[in-house]
């Protein structure tokens, strides 16, 4: 479209807005749009838009999102490549739940801003120097990559800022990695091409999440606690839940790997001073219990009933329901709290267990089918 207009005349403000439009100016071209949308020509309204968009008109934005929805995406990049950081977490958050965007391509764009400092030191790479140790995360496909953020969160949030340089995660998608459900709910999944000296987490379809030595499969339904309990096992936490049989007699009579941080097994509840020292010296918390005498209460007679005052702020002997199911056997943990190795839905992690935590392997592969 030309608009003329002679020597001697005054331009109108239509003329005037054109020519604003077509030099580029984005409220002029807003405008533009607008008459074109009154007079239901949605074509050019359309163009002249997505023109005032990315010159930064806000008002064009709005009308394109309420009045062709359909192209939300393309909206979304308008206004995330404007720097709009609503629209960059909108756009992030609809490329991670889509199966067509790689991880790699996903994390390129969008995992500077949307994961937290933390969370990044976790990713491996070609030039990662800091891993000490490269967990596998195996998906089936591109669209559980929502759940490889919330796993990167939820242990982000767990570790020290020291450790979160030791151990690190890498990105698999293995489309014939095939997960089932067993008759105890449980998720099931193909292990045999698994590497036997290295740890792998597999996301499965369904069923429920449970940890072994070197595997650890989080079921669909897996939500940040629940990540945060299995995650647990591989710092060397055991359950302060009860156990279930046969786990829990192997666990309470001593046949794991090595001991776990947050449990000692007593094969009595009342000791004398002499015994009563002794289990001090063996706690894996011992240093942060300055007097042996906070761990039970006197009797008389040289005799002491296990157990410290219940005392929310204080590291002493608590009782834990781990051995509830094995007679003559009792579990104690070092807080009166109720963490999430007991029940995962109070996301109680206390600083203690910050401290405790040591990345090894805890249990042998029966004492984790929980």
């Amino acid at each position: 479209m030309v608009t003329l207009i002679a020597q001697d005349s005054y331009p109108t403000s239509t003329q005037l807005r054109w020519s604003a439009a077509l030099a580029g100016d984005a409220n002029a071209q807003f405008e533009v749009g607008e008459r074109y949308w009154h007079t239901q020509r949605a074509s050019e309204a359309l163009i002249w838009w997505q023109r005032a968009a990315k010159n930064g008109s806000q008002n064009a934005l709005e009308r394109l999102q309420s009045e062709f929805p359909q192209h939300n995406r393309r909206w979304l990049n308008i206004a995330a490549d404007r720097g709009d950081e609503i629209a960059q977490q909108q756009l992030a958050d609809l490329a991670l739940h889509d199966p067509t965007v790689a991880w790699s391509d996903w994390y390129e764009r969008f995992g500077q801003p949307a994961l937290s400092d933390r969370a990044r030191k976790l990713i491996a790479t070609q030039h990662k120097q800091s891993c000490s140790s490269v967990v596998s995360v195996i998906a089936r496909s591109n669209a559980s990559k929502g759940r490889f953020v919330a796993l990167l969160n939820a242990v982000s949030s767990m570790q020290s800022e020291l450790r979160t340089h030791s151990v690190c995660f890498a990105w698999q998608r293995k489309s014939k990695q095939h997960c089932s459900v067993a008759d105890n709910q449980q998720a099931k999944c193909d292990e045999t091409h698994l590497p036997s000296n290295t740890r792998t987490i597999i996301f499965a379809e369904a069923g429920r999440s449970y940890t072994r030595p070197t595997v650890m499969v989080l079921g669909q339904s897996a939500d940040d606690d629940v990540i945060k309990h299995e995650w647990a096992h591989w710092l060397g936490f055991a359950d302060e839940y009860a156990m279930r049989m046969p786990y829990a007699g192997d666990f309470c009579l001593g046949r794991y790997a090595t001991e776990p941080v947050n449990i000692v097994v007593t094969e009595k509840q009342r000791m004398t001073s002499d015994e009563l020292r002794a289990l001090w010296h063996r706690l894996p918390w011992r240093e942060h219990v300055s007097d042996w005498r906070t761990l039970a209460r006197p009797l008389g007679a040289d005799q002491w009933q296990l157990g410290s005052s219940n005392d929310l702020e204080r590291v002493g002997l608590y009782a834990a329901q781990t051995c509830e199911a094995v007679a003559g056997r009792f579990a104690w943990k070092p807080v009166a709290q109720e963490t999430l190795m007991e029940r995962h839905q109070s996301g109680v992690w206390p600083d203690l267990y910050q401290r405790l935590q040591k990345f090894r392997l805890l249990h042998d592969s029966q004492l984790s089918q929980h």
